[in-house]
């Protein structure tokens, strides 16, 4: 019986991970990329992607919970998620506004639009957009620095849906 359940498990687990093991190449280059301009030493505390049948599950669990929730409604429009956050160990190089041009040519040399960025002492963020063939917003990527820790975020799905549903749920004035 506890084999059987085990052979069950395996595939669900394996659908589940669907892309979880890591992230991609393209997310791996502009992660280097950053560290780079970033000039230090950082290791890697934690690295994944989810893949649309995780968020999927993920969609569902929301969904069961007791409480109806804005996530659920934006889960389902997204369809794959990386996220990598890196501990700076060596360095002493602080970000500033020459980084933040260099992150910015090569992001936009990928195909990335710049739509929010800062920098300030020791915090750097970054937000950018890239749209598909179609060009319908499909794709999300945040760079975050702050106190020695860097953030990276990609979203891909259906954005310009989950931005009105964010905006219809929490009343932003915006009418769409």
């Amino acid at each position: 019986m506890k084999t059987k359940l085990l052979f069950l498990l395996i595939p669900l687990f394996i659908m589940f991970i669907n892309g979880c093991i890591g992230v991609n190449g393209e997310f791996a280059g502009i992660r280097n990329e950053v560290i780079k301009n970033f000039d230090g030493e950082y290791k890697s505390e934690m690295q994944f992607s989810i893949g649309s049948v995780g968020i999927t599950v993920s969609s569902w669990i929301i969904d069961a919970s007791a409480e109806k929730d804005i996530a659920a409604d934006i889960l389902d429009d997204v369809s794959f998620v990386q996220v990598g956050v890196y501990k700076k160990l060596l360095g002493t190089d602080l970000p500033d506004m020459n980084t933040l041009r260099e992150i910015e040519s090569k992001m936009s040399e990928s195909g990335w639009k710049s739509i929010v960025k800062t920098c300030d002492k020791n915090e750097l963020a970054a937000i950018y957009i890239r749209k598909d063939r179609s060009e319908i917003l499909d794709r999300l990527f945040v760079i975050s620095y702050e106190d020695s820790e860097l953030v990276l975020v990609e979203v891909e799905g259906d954005l310009k849906e989950a931005i009105s549903t964010v905006i219809r749920e929490k009343g932003m004035g915006i009418n769409i």
